[in-house]
């Protein structure tokens, strides 16, 4: 009896058993494929995208058929690397029936709970890696929905020619240009034909939370400002139909110069802005210089019983309001009657400063978010002062047409932004220091004309744009929906298991010098397993069943083959060989028995 013959391992590289390995390739490929698209940030859009989004099921179906296959694979190629070096050892050492079974089922991807309990965790952790792997690739080929970076243009109000930027009469029929369409209504009358839209900004300018204010663009695009306005992003819902209309834009983005409105309120005991009576018995006069006036007092009619009902807001008028560059305005002035007393006597200073902003509009929220950019040295939009002392201006315009015999709307609303700051500060406890009376007044005062402020200039933007046609454009980020495969620590997972198995079947083969001294015979074949056993004689068979439960499994074999290159199975102590075997015949008229040892392989004790 002799040891069984080693194959050709080199000569052997491309036959079936070892044919298997070309599974690698696909696996590679497409673990390099997600693991490149994820690093790379590449994103698919247009009708990829379409296509994914409107054929969700399909396409889950087939990246669970596709991840199943590359795992598949996978599992395919460590099995036959074990399975090598599996043989190979057979081929030389003894081995136990368990650690037989172990390795056929492990070879096969079945638990077997038949196996000594040593052997469970083992087997268990496999069967459950390679289960992973499943999971893994399909988390690697999802598609996920993503946003993709293009380039696009966005339209802004042009400055240059601010002509119908003016104060118009509160008289009907003497209204600047107005234009009502089914974007909204857009005027450079802003404080008379926009006014109740400034009322509401006036009166939630204030939130009773601390957060950021969210209110209504003025137009009928239906967006919502996240925050300040600013009086920027005009053109959203107006003049981006290209944008509007496309079904993968989720949002764009852009920079756009204005202004930040800052507002100081102070009490003035010595403010010359007062209310007095006239000849007529409900007609007040509101009248007096401010700190700005460079054209004597300003003058005012309001009417209301005994006065106590009046709010009146004083600006300075320009003296010549065709000049070229007109003088700075940056005062209001407050006179009140008894109702509104804790007004009386305020005096705020609003500073207009040319800033850079950073404009979000988010088609699908229908939201826009303006931030003010850290750059400083910004040119101012519009030099002449004109824009700027027209809204300042329609402050005074606004406080006459909203007082009547009973009451100031103007006050009511300056009143509402100061009661939902003592709310706010009430509902803090004692989490912060609640401010003076007159503290409160101030700040939510101060809150109002930021937001009246934000939202006129936002007013006069949209007339440049819908009617007077003054745009130029501004390059934009427009962010559209895509699809990524994947996310990268799936993608990343892939390529590094893949990699690992390329790396453990090339330092087994170059170990093995390409598995050199493999033997024909394969344990998972069961075939050749009866075959071998039945050659190796009935002593085997004698030997197991005098062994009783477990104790059979512990019966160590081992391989053999005649010179007639008849392979079997016999037992690896004595007694357990059978003399009348095949592998057996040609070696009882010899009184010598050739042994080819070909030495351990190195593995040591252990599961074999």
């Amino acid at each position: 009896m002799t040891r069984p013959r080693a194959s050709e391992g080199y000569a052997a590289a491309f036959t079936a058993d070892h044919s298997q390995f070309l599974c690698l390739l696909p696996t590679t490929a497409a673990s390099v494929f997600v693991f490149y698209c994820s690093v790379a940030t590449v994103r698919f859009s247009g009708d990829f995208y379409q296509l994914i989004v409107d054929n969700r099921p399909s396409v889950q179906f087939a990246v669970q058929i596709l991840a199943n296959a590359l795992s598949f694979l996978q599992a395919l190629v460590l099995c036959r690397v074990i399975n090598f070096t599996v043989r190979r050892y057979f081929a030389h050492e003894a081995m136990s029936l368990d650690s037989l079974r172990l390795w056929i089922d492990l070879i096969a991807l079945r638990m077997n709970w038949g196996l000594p309990c040593k052997f469970w965790l083992p087997l268990g952790l496999f069967m459950l890696a390679t289960m992973a792997l499943k999971g893994i690739w399909a988390a690697a080929l999802t598609p996920v929905e993503v946003w993709k970076a293009t380039h696009g243009e966005v339209f802004v109000p042009s400055w240059e020619n601010v002509t119908h930027v003016k104060e118009y009469p509160s008289e009907v029929g003497r209204e600047g240009p107005t234009i009502q369409t089914s974007q909204g209504r857009f005027s450079y009358s802003v404080g008379t034909q926009i006014r109740g839209h400034l009322l509401m900004s006036a009166t939630s300018a204030t939130t009773t939370d601390g957060g950021s204010r969210e209110h209504r663009k003025i137009d009928n695009s239906r967006y919502t400002y996240i925050g300040r306005s600013y009086g920027l992003g005009t053109s959203a819902g107006l003049l981006d139909r290209n944008l509007e209309e496309d079904r993968l834009a989720i949002s764009y983005k852009y920079q756009e110069d204005g202004y930040t409105t800052d507002v100081k309120c102070i009490h003035n005991e010595t403010s010359n802005f007062w209310i007095g009576s006239t000849a007529f018995d409900w007609l007040w006069a509101a009248q007096g210089e401010l700190p700005d006036s460079d054209d004597g007092r300003e003058y005012s009619d309001y009417i209301g019983h005994r006065g106590t009902n009046i709010v009146a807001l004083g600006v300075a008028h320009f003296a010549d309001v065709d000049a070229e560059k007109l003088p700075l305005r940056k005062y209001l002035a407050f006179s009140t009657g008894e109702s509104y007393k804790m007004l009386d006597k305020l005096q705020c200073e609003v500073d207009f400063t040319p800033a850079r902003f950073n404009v979000t509009v988010n088609k699908l929220g229908r939201n826009i978010t303006v931030v003010p950019t850290e750059g400083k040295d910004v040119e101012d939009i519009e030099p002449s002062r004109r824009l700027k002392g027209t809204v300042l201006r329609q402050f005074a315009l606004i406080s006459n047409d909203e007082t009547n015999l009973y009451v100031s709307v103007v006050g009511q609303a300056l009143n509402a932004s100061i009661t939902d700051l003592y709310t706010y500060y009430a509902s803090r406890g004692n989490d912060k220091k609640t401010p003076s009376d007159e503290e409160m007044v101030r700040k939510g005062v101060e809150n109002s004309i930021k937001a009246v402020c934000d939202d006129m200039l936002g007013a006069y933007g949209s007339a440049q744009l819908v009617l007077s046609d003054l745009k130029s454009t501004t390059p934009a980020e427009v962010r559209k929906a895509a699809i990524a495969i994947g996310e990268i620590r799936f993608a990343a997972a892939t390529f590094a298991i893949n990699t690992a198995i390329i790396l453990a079947f090339i330092i087994e083969a170059v170990r093995t010098s390409w598995w050199k001294g493999l033997p024909s015979f394969d344990i998972g074949d069961i075939r050749q397993l009866i075959v071998a056993s039945s050659n190796g004689g009935p002593g085997l068979g004698r030997a197991a069943s005098q062994r009783k439960g477990n104790k059979m499994g512990q019966l160590r074999v081992r391989l053999a083959r005649s010179d007639e290159g008849l392979l079997g199975l016999l037992g690896d102590e004595q007694g357990e060989c059978d003399e009348s075997s095949p592998i057996m015949e040609k070696k009882s008229s010899s009184t010598t028995i050739d042994v080819v040892h070909y030495g351990r392989s190195g593995w040591g004790p252990g599961w074999i």
